[in-house]
């Protein structure tokens, strides 16, 4: 029964780092997304929050989808990690997303320094 209980005590533990995790990503990503000049935008390629699939962008005002209303960053990672269901999916969706971050923040630096 130990065992069992430290396995459910680990599954917590992995569940909070995910979560902690997932607010800093949150965080970046709207820094990101308020560097951004009003005419960048930034597709989030293979990232997915639902069916059917759709194209995400990221832009100044938020996460666009053609043809809907603009999403709140905040909504759209927590849409991809509710979407994701297992650790492991989560875990892999935050990996993309933080891939995702690094491109925005070159996109943003490379802009800023040719103009």
């Amino acid at each position: 029964m130990q065992r069992i209980n430290n396995l459910i005590n680990g599954m917590a533990l992995l569940e909070e780092e995910i979560s902690n995790t997932a607010e800093i990503i949150k965080e970046e990503y709207n820094k990101a997304s308020s560097a951004m000049m009003e005419i960048q935008n930034y597709f989030l390629n293979g990232i997915q929050a639902g069916q059917p699939s759709k194209s995400y962008l990221l832009t100044r005002k938020g996460i666009e989808v053609l043809g809907e209303e603009v999403i709140s960053i905040d909504i759209f990672i927590d849409n991809v990690l509710n979407f994701a269901i297992y650790p492991k999916k989560k875990i892999e969706a935050l990996k993309d997303l933080a891939m995702h971050l690094q491109k925005i923040y070159q996109m943003i630096i490379e802009s800023t320094t040719t103009t």
